[in-house]
């Protein structure tokens, strides 16, 4: 006996609308999930700002006259040795030296989720008071170095040996500005590229928000010697920054102590946390609705006449193949992590429910063998809205689970 034709004209018919409206309403559930994991995050930005002198809590000016009788007047060069290397002394010996820090941020690249890393370009600024350089005249008297020159000048003074605490890659110091005025104060301006470490959270992946880390001490002044104040006229970040696949998010700074093993006594540590969020447009357009759309395709099969057995399950086994291929795809993009992120639950919830109308296909191929065809066609009635709906409200729960955690 001939199998029977299948006419596509049939699937039209008002009794098989449920199938194209269930598809629809799949399709409106991808978008509502969209909608509601877009968030418009931004932040406080601003220009670059001038290395200007300014009036901070660590000029010269600010510092109690009684200890800066205890400073030592000399200049520091003068015991500075290029023979042999010289340990240079804070500029107070009897108490700790305030240190102002400004952080901006010019650009952020090579965000990397797999290494968890990143690139940060910005500028620092420093500044501290150094009575020893203090020079007895009403004149505005300023001295400027530059690039070289001022690493090298920097290398004959005090100054806090700031460190990134978490740099991994190598460091590029671009462009240095080097000032000292007339009644002390000390000013070093930096411009610098580093490579740094930041742990990744990915389990809402791709709606996750990552935070970054810039943390910043002095490697050889504990705070018993250095302690550091947040600069905001300093601290900012670039207005025109845009990253093809985040938006920047808020942005936090702070300092904290923290407890290094090389010292008992805690150490100042200037926190800059910059939150990024996810544009999920490559993955939501290119990866999950067209995997929700192939998911709807595989439930065709119900429509199919129970003789075509071979049809029906080479149809679903393509469906789980490309899952698959979907699977491999995210995987480039991910680091080997132990979790399941929000995007391994949605593949894993298709590759079920097209899994299923596999064993849908046998059960149904199954009933036409013991002549109960009648019962194959109700369990394909039945399956024609049970897959869709369990489906659909299966993807919803899983985001709600993933976004209330």
């Amino acid at each position: 006996m001939r199998p029977r034709k299948i006419n596509c004209l049939n699937y039209l018919n008002f009794k098989n609308l449920n199938f194209i409206f269930l598809g629809i309403l799949s399709a409106i559930a991808a978008l509502v999930i969209h909608s509601i994991l877009f968030p418009q995050i931004t932040i406080n930005a601003q220009d670059i700002p001038d290395i200007q002198p300014n009036n901070s809590a660590a000029s010269c000016p600010q510092i109690n006259e009684k200890v800066r009788k205890n400073y030592q007047q000399e200049n520091p060069e003068g015991n500075f040795d290029f023979e042999q290397a010289v340990f240079v002394n804070p500029p107070n010996p009897n108490g700790v030296t305030q240190v102002d820090i400004g952080l901006y941020v010019i650009d952020i690249s090579n965000v990397n989720a797999v290494e968890n890393t990143y690139r940060l370009e910005g500028l620092i600024d420093l500044s501290w008071c150094d009575p020893r350089f203090t020079v007895n005249t009403k004149e505005k008297h300023h001295e400027i170095y530059l690039e070289e020159d001022a690493a090298t000048k920097l290398n004959r003074i005090w100054w806090p040996s700031i460190t990134f605490v978490n740099e991994v890659g190598e460091y590029f110091r671009k462009n240095e500005e080097l000032m000292i005025m007339a009644n002390g104060t000390v000013e070093y301006r930096e411009k610098f590229s580093v490579e740094l470490k930041s742990f990744f959270d990915l389990e809402k992946f791709p709606f996750d928000e990552q935070t970054l880390d810039v943390e910043i001490e002095s490697f050889a002044w504990n705070e018993n010697e250095v302690i550091l104040k947040l600069n905001q006229q300093k601290t900012g970040f670039n207005p025109s920054l845009n990253l093809p696949e985040w938006d920047i998010g808020d942005l936090q700074t702070e300092i904290k102590k923290t407890q290094e093993v090389r010292s008992k006594v805690p150490f100042d540590k200037f926190l800059m946390q910059i939150k990024l969020v996810r544009k999920p447009g490559f993955y939501l357009w290119k990866v999950i609705i067209p995997l929700i759309i192939l998911v709807i395709i595989s439930w065709s099969v119900f429509w199919m006449s129970e003789e075509s057995l071979a049809d029906r399950i080479s149809f679903s086994l393509t469906g789980i193949l490309t899952v698959v291929a979907y699977q491999f795809l995210i995987s480039e993009n991910l680091p080997n992590i132990s979790y399941l992120t929000l995007m391994d639950a949605i593949l894993s919830l298709s590759f079920l429910a097209i899994a299923l109308t596999v064993a849908e296909n046998i059960i149904v191929n199954w009933f036409k063998m013991e002549n109960l065809k009648f019962l194959g066609n109700k369990v394909d009635r039945v399956c024609r809205v049970a897959f869709p709906t369990i489906y659909i409200f299966s993807l919803l729960a899983i985001t709600f689970y993933y976004f209330s955690s």
